[in-house]
C-alpha cells in the first residue's frame, strides 16, 4: 500500500485541483490531479475522466508527461503524474515576452517529437497550448492535460465536436467541418507564434473577434521573424487542413537545421534570454550544417549550485509576485458595487460580441441609443414614482438563456416561445413559436429559411444544438417574468423571428440587444429586467417579485420615474454606448 503526502498547490483546470504529492515509501514527488467526486454526477462527465486515464496512461514518451498511477477514495478521484517543477511555458512567456528563435526551435522540436508519438497512436490532443508545455528540472518539454484528447483513425469518421482553448482552436473545429490530426498542428503553428511575437496569432480583446480571425485566417507575422520560422508558421496555419503538414514533415523543415540547435537549456532561461556564442563554426563538410551548443545564462553564471541557488530564488519571487496579484485582484472587484457606468465600460471593451453585419447596418443600434439618451435627456429629476402602467401592450424579450460560449454559442428563448442560438462563428439559427419555421443567418448576415423537417445537411449540426439547447433551458431553467400574453399581430406577412444581435455579460448584468431594436439588461443582483424597444418606445421593467410592468417611454420623458428605474436605464445607456462604439469602430 503506497501512502502520499498532499504538498503545495500547483494549480487548476476544468474539474480538478492539482497538489504536489510525494510517496512516502520513495520519497519521489509526483503531480496528483484531484478530482472530486461531487463533480462527477453525470455519466458524461465520468467517462471524460475515463476516456483520459484510458488515453494517457499507455503513452510513454520523453516528451510526455508520464503517467504514474490512478486510484480513488469516498471523497475523490486521483491521477498521479510526473512532476514538472518548472512549471509552463506561460510562465516563462510572462517573464520573457518573447523567447529567442533557438530557444523557439529547442521547443518546437521537443513539441513535435512528442506530438508525433501522440499521433502514432491514433489519438489527438485537441488542447494544445502554452499553458499544456509543461518544463521539467532539467528543462524538457512534456505536453500534459489529455482532458480533450480522443482516439482517431485515419480512414475513420472524423470529429465534430468544438473544443480547445479559443486562441488556439483550428477554422475546421469552429465550423463543425469535422477534424483530425491537423487540428493538433494548426495550434503547433499557434503555440510556435506565440514563442516568437509573445501572443498567439488570432489574439484580440473579444471571443468573438478572435473566432472570426480564425475563420478568416486573419493574422501577420512581424518582421523580425526569420524567413524560415515564417514559412513553417505559415504552414502550419493553412485554413486547409489538407495543406497543414504532418508532424514529420515539420520535424523535416528548414527551421530545424539552422546554425544554432540548441541540445539543453539553462534553468535561468525561465526569466532571462540566453547568451549564445557570438559566431557558430561551420561544418567542415557542408559548410552550413547546425553546430549543436549549450545555451548559458545571460548573467555569467555556469550551470552550476550558484546558478540552482539563483534559479530557485528567483522561482519563490515569483510565486509571491503572483500571489499579491491575484489577491489585489480579488479585493478589487467588489470594490466599486454602484459604479455601473465605470463596470460596464471596462467589461464591454474586453468581452464584447461584436455583430459583423454592422459595418452594413448599424441603424437599430443607433435608433435604440437616440431614443433612450432623448428619453433620459428629458426626464424631469424631481419624480418620485413612475409613471402610469400601460395595458394591453407587450414585446419580445428573453426569458431564459444559457451561455456555452466555451465552446458552441450564446442560447437563448424569447417570450414567445421562440428559441435561437447565437453560434461562436456568429452565425445564428432561430426556431418558431410554433416549431415550423427555421431562419438561419449566417456569418455574413445572409438570411435562409428552411422547413424543420428539410435541413440541409451542413445546418444539421447546428438544428441538433439548438434542439438541445431548446430542451435544457425548457427542463431547467424557468421564465424570467411572468408572462403577459402575446397579442396577436393583424398583419399576414409572417415576420422574421428576432435573432441575438449581440451580448455580452459582466460581473452585474447580461446586456442583450435583439434584432428588433430591442436592448435588455438582466440585474444579478436583485433579478430585475429592463427591456426597451425602440420601434414602441416602450419599456418592459420587471421587478423583484418577477411583475412586468410596461411604460411609455414618453411618458417617462415628460413626468419622470423613481431614481432607481433611472439608474437603470442610465446603465442601460452605457451599455448601447459601448455598442455604438464599437459599431463605429467596425465602420472605419
Amino acid at each position: 500500500k503506497i501512502t502520499y503526502l498532499k504538498g503545495k498547490f500547483l494549480g487548476k483546470g476544468g474539474f480538478a485541483r492539482v497538489h504536489e504529492l510525494t510517496d512516502l515509501t520513495t520519497n519521489r514527488v509526483y503531480a496528483g490531479k484531484i478530482i472530486p467526486r461531487s463533480r462527477l454526477n453525470r455519466p458524461h462527465q465520468k467517462e471524460k475522466i475515463d476516456r483520459e486515464i484510458d488515453l494517457h496512461r499507455p503513452l510513454a514518451h520523453k516528451n510526455i508527461v508520464r503517467f504514474h498511477d490512478f486510484f480513488g477514495d469516498v471523497d475523490n478521484v486521483y491521477i498521479i503524474l510526473e512532476c514538472c517543477s518548472r512549471k509552463s511555458l506561460v510562465h516563462v512567456l510572462k517573464q520573457r515576452n518573447t523567447l529567442t528563435e533557438p530557444e523557439t526551435r529547442y521547443f518546437m522540436q521537443q513539441l513535435a517529437e512528442g506530438v508525433e508519438h501522440i499521433h502514432s497512436q491514433g489519438i489527438v490532443h485537441r488542447d494544445l497550448k502554452l499553458g499544456n508545455m509543461l518544463l521539467s528540472e532539467d528543462m524538457q518539454l512534456k505536453i500534459a492535460d489529455f482532458g480533450l484528447a480522443t482516439r482517431i483513425s485515419p480512414d475513420g469518421p472524423k470529429k465534430y465536436a468544438v473544443c480547445g482553448t479559443p486562441n488556439y482552436i483550428a477554422p475546421e473545429v469552429l465550423k463543425m467541418q469535422g477534424h483530425g490530426f491537423a487540428a493538433d498542428i494548426w495550434a503547433m503553428g499557434c503555440i510556435m507564434y506565440a514563442m516568437l511575437v509573445g501572443t498567439p496569432p488570432f489574439e484580440t480583446a473579444t471571443l468573438g473577434e478572435t473566432y472570426q480571425r480564425i475563420t478568416q485566417n486573419l493574422y501577420s507575422i512581424p518582421a523580425q521573424v526569420s524567413a524560415t520560422a515564417r514559412d513553417l508558421i505559415s504552414s502550419m496555419l493553412r485554413s486547409d487542413p489538407s495543406e497543414r503538414p504532418t508532424v514529420t514533415q515539420i520535424l523535416q523543415h528548414q527551421f530545424f537545421s539552422q546554425p544554432l540547435v540548441l541540445t539543453e537549456l539553462s534553468p535561468s532561461c525561465c526569466y532571462t534570454p540566453p547568451r549564445f556564442p557570438s559566431t557558430v563554426p561551420e561544418d567542415p563538410k557542408s559548410g552550413h550544417s547546425p553546430r549543436a551548443v549549450r545555451s548559458t545564462p545571460a548573467h555569467g553564471y555556469s550551470d552550476c549550485r550558484e546558478t540552482k541557488k539563483v534559479t530557485h530564488l528567483v522561482s519563490k519571487l515569483q510565486v509571491q509576485c503572483l500571489k499579491r496579484e491575484s489577491s489585489s485582484k480579488s479585493s478589487e472587484a467588489p470594490s466599486k458595487p454602484d459604479s455601473t457606468k465605470s463596470g460596464i465600460m471596462m467589461t464591454l471593451s474586453r468581452v464584447l460580441c461584436p455583430d459583423k453585419r454592422s459595418t452594413q447596418k448599424a441603424g437599430p443600434t443607433v435608433f435604440l441609443h437616440k431614443t433612450l439618451l432623448a428619453c433620459l435627456e428629458e426626464t424631469p429629476s424631481y419624480a418620485t414614482q413612475n409613471p402610469t402602467l400601460l395595458q394591453n401592450v407587450t414585446v419580445p424579450f428573453v426569458t431564459k438563456w444559457i451561455d456555452y460560449s466555451n465552446k458552441y454559442g450564446f442560447g437563448f428563448q424569447l417570450s414567445d416561445n421562440s428559441v435561437g442560438v447565437q453560434f461562436n462563428d456568429t452565425s445564428r439559427l432561430n426556431l418558431s413559436p410554433d416549431k415550423s419555421r427555421v431562419e438561419y443567418h449566417d456569418a455574413a448576415g445572409k438570411m435562409s429559411v428552411y422547413d424543420p423537417l428539410s435541413i440541409p445537411g451542413l445546418l444539421e449540426e447546428k438544428f441538433d444544438l439548438l434542439k438541445y439547447f431548446a430542451q435544457y433551458m425548457d427542463e431547467n431553467l424557468t421564465e424570467g417574468a411572468d408572462l403577459v400574453p402575446a397579442i396577436e399581430a393583424s398583419s399576414k406577412k409572417k415576420k422574421c423571428i428576432p435573432y441575438m444581435k449581440r451580448w455580452v455579460r459582466t460581473t452585474q448584468a447580461i446586456v442583450m440587444q435583439l434584432s428588433c431594436s430591442t436592448l435588455q439588461v438582466n440585474f444579478f443582483k436583485d433579478h430585475t429586467k429592463l427591456v426597451i424597444n425602440a420601434n414602441h418606445c416602450l419599456l418592459l421593467y420587471i421587478n423583484e417579485d418577477r411583475q412586468s410592468c410596461f411604460y411609455s417611454l414618453n411618458d417617462i420623458a415628460s413626468k419622470g420615474c423613481e431614481d432607481s428605474l433611472r439608474g437603470r436605464l442610465q446603465f442601460a445607456l452605457s451599455a448601447l454606448r459601448e455598442f455604438l462604439d464599437v459599431e463605429m469602430k467596425d465602420n472605419v
